[in-house]
């Protein structure tokens, strides 16, 4: 991880977006800029969308109706759209191109964040797209568990650290085994966002993840390093930098968890006593998982 470039500054987003994104609430004070970003938020088909107004472009996460708040992101630049993930099921990508439709600009890129099907499982729904991925993560794809999208030969390989599309200039940050066996960030400064997918889930249950100790290193890691407002996550609503402490800290607590439970189900219910309000239900049932050799 020393090969990353990147940071973040402190500030409150996610429960602003949140509460944006359904129409409720007034928020406390302190916890959101609206001279940095505009939130706004509705309802479509069959998830929320949570937006931020930024400077120069916009960001817009859909969160799915499903139970485990699955995110698309929509990336606005001056000349175009980066879209990020796809949902688990081409319903989902669909709502993701009705929302960049309603933004009159072409879609540039795709990425595909990881190699987990809730997030992959809608890309032929992207057919004819650009999409693209590292090529680790293709490999993923490719020689994986899960099921293959219709359209895996368009998904081409863009390892390149730097890179310029939508008018934006990205970096593309690689982790490994972590909540899966490699992910990227996409780290947009222009509009001041970070989109670290699976790395952060907000206010959901987790996946047990691939090595929890290296996880947890790995947010640290981008705690010291990133350089923007906004964070962009795999499940729930945008937030910021105060989710990663909440995350190492769901971490830490969850591998005590692990350590005091006989199998999954005994696990899941240590979890739910443990955050009783939390979302994504369904993700309990995956409990099992940390116990894999």
């Amino acid at each position: 991880m020393k090969d990353q470039e990147i940071n973040i500054t402190r500030r409150r987003f996610g429960l602003a977006a949140g509460i944006a994104a359904v129409g409720a609430g007034t928020l406390p004070a302190g916890m959101w800029n609206p001279v940095r970003a505009e939130g706004h938020g509705h309802r479509i088909d069959n998830a929320l969308v949570a937006g931020m107004a930024l400077p120069v472009g916009s960001t817009h996460t859909l969160v799915t109706y499903n139970d485990g708040r699955v995110t698309i992101q929509v990336l606005e630049g001056p000349t175009g759209l980066i879209v990020v993930d796809s949902g688990e099921a081409p319903a989902y990508a669909m709502s993701a191109l009705q929302v960049a439709k309603s933004l009159n600009k072409p879609i540039e890129a795709v990425f595909v964040s990881h190699d987990h099907p809730d997030h992959t499982g809608g890309l032929s729904a992207y057919d004819g797209l650009p999409i693209m991925t590292t090529s680790g993560i293709l490999d993923n794809i490719k020689n994986g568990p899960f099921p293959k999208p219709a359209n895996l030969d368009q998904i081409t390989a863009m390892d390149d650290g730097e890179v310029s599309i939508a008018g934006l200039a990205l970096k593309i940050h690689n982790y490994k085994d972590a909540e899966a066996k490699e992910q990227i960030v996409i780290e947009a400064p222009e509009i001041d966002t970070a989109v670290v997918q699976d790395l952060v889930y907000n206010n959901c249950y987790l996946f047990p993840g691939m090595d929890r100790p290296n996880w947890i290193g790995v947010l640290e890691d981008l705690q010291q390093r990133l350089d923007v407002q906004n964070l962009l996550v795999g499940h729930g609503y945008p937030t910021s930098l105060g989710e990663l402490s909440a995350a190492i800290d769901y971490l830490n607590e969850y591998q005590r968890l692990v350590e005091a439970s006989a199998d999954g189900d005994e696990l899941a219910a240590k979890v739910r006593a443990r955050w009783p309000n939390h979302m994504g239900e369904g993700l309990l049932g995956l409990q099992g998982f940390a116990f894999a050799g």
